[in-house]
């Protein structure tokens, strides 16, 4: 576990299930054996880094790819693959259970930690209902002290009117049964007496009267005018109302979320693909004298695996023999036994087009195809100097591109294939390869 993140771990029969490879017929055993010795190789690293579940699956893939070659001058490098298979197996063996204990305390792991997230959940409604309790009775003492802050201010406000000019008593009373204006002058002007008296309040008094009785015929509805209304206007602003107060959550906090990560080369597809940016005009100029003569020449990309990312670090030109259109590695138990005592992977190849366009033709498709199969993240670099696009970095898809080429049995150098707008694609535009400005080793071996 690194901060926040677990790595993802597999039972081993999953582990079995994703070493599985489908056998190739048709690989010829030059790339077999270099293969299977760098699936080998990745093994040791994965297992030295601490990756034993990547390791496991790279001892497993050696073990299932081990198969009989009879060929006398492939004696000495089927020896040493059987000694390698003797040792891959010794290997699988001892990691069997240390990533059985793994995958059972990875197990216990995700089960209590979702128990934990439960209980936090539950911890986490409950205070969510107290919370709401405390706010529904919040807003009712709010509200209460919200209409008697405003029934003070109504009441601020009329204590304060003043009658409209031209108001009297009698014009209110006007119509009224029973009152005559004289009485109601007579109560206007005691009223206005007392209202304009700061020492005492009086009420007023209004005469006494019988109620007769009229039958509905004779009597008519008076009709009562209203005078001219006045709206009071208050003094001030009107009181602050209390504040609302705001409810503190106390649940408990969620723990942080743990991310479960798959950093397995068998899970995450393509790794990256670090390569030089001066790569390619490095070996342009190193080629050229050939170039010149219309004539092609490869190289071969070698590099290390280092914590799940693969690095070109040295260009190696081997012997060969070149046309216009084609070129083939000679003296290939010199290169291979360069790489084996540095330690380096086989993670591509570059060759160049002196008079063609930059693309890959069926010759360099076939070629390819058994560098992908040995690596998956294998590339092919085409340089087509004389042309306006000079380079291109390519791999077969997958699929359909390594499966058709795969099953090709067509015997004609250069050939068709079905589909083919969809058998190779740009590895750049796929975001496994990174051109970057880094060092690089140059090795000729055509002057030894």
């Amino acid at each position: 576990m690194r901060g926040n993140k677990v790595e993802k771990c597999f039972s081993l029969k999953e582990l079995n299930d994703r070493a599985k490879v489908a056998p190739v017929e048709s690989t010829p055993i030059r790339f077999y054996i270099r293969s299977a010795e760098q699936l080998f190789k990745q093994a040791k690293i994965y297992q030295q880094e601490g990756d034993l579940q990547t390791s496991y699956i790279f001892y497993m893939r050696f073990c299932n790819k081990h198969v009989e070659y009879g060929q006398a001058a492939y004696k000495t490098s089927m020896l040493s693959l059987k000694k390698s298979a003797m040792v891959a197996m010794t290997e699988i063996e001892a990691l069997k259970p240390a990533l059985d204990k793994k995958y059972q305390d990875y197990q216990q792991y995700i089960k209590q930690r979702e128990e934990m997230l439960q209980e936090q959940i539950q911890a986490q409604v409950h205070a969510a209902q107290a919370v709401d309790m405390y706010r529904q009775h919040s807003d009712s003492h709010h509200r209460h002290e919200a209409d008697r802050a405003a029934r003070e201010r109504h009441d601020l406000e009329w204590a304060s009117v003043q009658p409209a000019p031209g108001w009297t008593l009698a014009k209110a009373l006007e119509g009224v049964p029973g009152v005559n204006a004289t009485q109601a002058t007579q109560h206007h002007h005691a009223y206005q007496q007392d209202y304009n008296s700061a020492d005492r309040i009086s009420e007023i008094q209004y005469p006494e009267y019988k109620r007769q009785h009229h039958p509905r015929s004779d009597v008519s509805t008076p009709t009562v005018t209203r005078q001219q209304s006045f709206v009071p206007t208050p003094t001030g602003p009107p009181p602050a109302l209390p504040r609302k107060p705001v409810a503190q959550s106390t649940a408990p906090k969620l723990p942080p979320k743990i991310q479960i990560e798959d950093v397995h080369e068998f899970s995450q597809g393509l790794r990256t693909l670090i390569v030089p940016v001066r790569l390619l005009d490095r070996f342009l100029n190193i080629v050229r004298p050939n170039t010149n003569r219309k004539l092609e020449t490869c190289g071969i990309l070698a590099g290390v695996l280092s914590r799940n990312k693969l690095t070109v670090t040295t260009l190696i030109i081997p012997k060969q023999t070149a046309t216009s259109d084609t070129c083939s590695t000679t003296n290939e138990d010199e290169l291979f036994e360069y790489q084996s005592e540095r330690d380096l992977m086989t993670l591509g190849w570059i060759h160049t087009h002196p008079t063609q366009t930059c693309f890959m033709s069926s010759v360099d498709l076939h070629t390819h195809c058994s560098y992908q199969l040995m690596l998956p993240e294998a590339i092919a670099i085409v340089c087509a100097p004389s042309h306006e696009k000079d380079y291109g970095v390519f791999r077969l898809t997958d699929p359909p591109g390594l499966q058709v080429i795969t099953n090709c049995r067509q015997k004609p150098l250069f050939h068709q294939h079905p589909g083919e707008d969809d058998i190779y694609t740009d590895a750049c535009d796929q975001g496994h390869v990174q051109l970057i400005d880094l060092d690089l080793d140059i090795v000729d071996l055509r002057g030894k």
